[in-house]
């Protein structure tokens, strides 16, 4: 863009852009009552569609003369659908010249003003004006639309995904929490079934060891007290016979047919000999007897512990 040079004093030159112009044309513009717009190319409005920033610079062209030190505009411009437009044109004719020159201190030759459209809003949306940019600019709006609809649309679906993903990932969290739980108060169960199994069968096995203990020691002391029964008993007969054979001794001691007192000793002897080893052999047998009860008792104790042990295998295995 060419840069408008010209000297208003002795102190140096000064450079004003065409843009610059440009923009004071455009706001001078749109201050003028029946004005919609300052009309451009179709890429100028599709830009501003797309950035959503208007553009006052568009459809106005500036020409400089150097030699005079003025300058010519033409505007393009849109009006609004019912004013006069000689009337309206007239009027931007006059605010631009005068708003360049207030601003710029150029003088302005002529500013040629060319209606290119109408507007039929009562805004400065160009949407419904004349010719391509107004298509172009609908289609626009409604592509705009369009895409926001979807985006919108999407945006939901994900949202609406996304929240279920997470409902149903609590669900499944909350699942596998009760199923552990449930798996672990099973195994403290079972646990807990194979310990009071454990201490029961113990238990039992014990009673059944402490009654066959008892059974065992009842024996022994019944076959020793019957034992000291017999033996006292044959002690007793012993005496009796020897004492008896003393007495014999002594009263027939002068008879030479009757046995001397040597062998009235000698059967008394005999006779309490024979109560010892009778008196011995109801000893043996007592401890026979008493040995028997005990090896009962051991056996049942064994088998008790026995049945108690597969018993607490068989409850850990389950």
């Amino acid at each position: 863009m060419a840069n408008l040079e010209y000297t208003l004093a002795e102190s140096g030159t000064i450079h004003i852009a065409e843009e610059v112009i440009q923009t004071i044309a455009g706001v001078a513009l749109s201050e003028i009552d029946g004005a919609a717009k300052v009309a451009g190319s179709t890429v100028s409005g599709l830009a501003e569609q797309i950035t959503g920033r208007r553009n006052l610079t568009r459809g106005v062209k500036v020409e400089f003369s150097n030699e005079s030190q003025a300058c010519t505009l033409t505007a393009q411009v849109v009006l609004r659908y019912g004013v006069r437009i000689p009337e309206v044109a007239a009027r931007i004719q006059e605010h631009i010249q005068s708003s360049v020159q207030q601003y710029t201190g150029l003088r302005v030759d002529a500013v040629h003003v060319h209606v290119v459209g109408l507007s039929l809003r009562d805004d400065d949306d160009e949407s419904e004006g004349f010719g391509l940019p107004g298509k172009v600019s609908n289609l626009i709006q409604q592509s705009t639309e369009f895409v926001k609809q979807g985006y919108d649309a999407a945006r939901t679906k994900v949202q609406s995904a996304a929240q279920a993903a997470k409902e149903t990932t609590s669900e499944a969290v909350v699942t596998v929490k009760e199923k552990t739980q449930q798996v672990l108060e099973g195994a403290a169960d079972k646990a807990q079934q194979g310990v009071e199994a454990v201490k029961q069968t113990a238990q039992s096995a014990y009673e059944t060891s402490k009654g066959a203990a008892l059974q065992g020691a009842e024996a022994v002391k019944d076959a020793a007290s019957r034992t000291a029964e017999a033996a006292k008993e044959a002690a007793q007969k012993a005496a009796d016979a020897a004492k008896s054979a003393v007495e014999t001794a002594k009263d027939k001691a002068g008879l030479s047919s009757e046995p001397s007192a040597d062998e009235r000793v000698r059967e008394a002897n005999e006779t309490v000999k024979e109560g010892v080893d009778s008196a011995k052999e109801a000893v043996q047998r007592g401890l026979e007897q008493a040995k028997q009860a005990v090896e009962r008792g051991a056996d049942a104790a064994k088998e008790a512990a026995d049945k108690a042990a597969d018993k607490a295998q068989d409850q850990l295995h389950e």
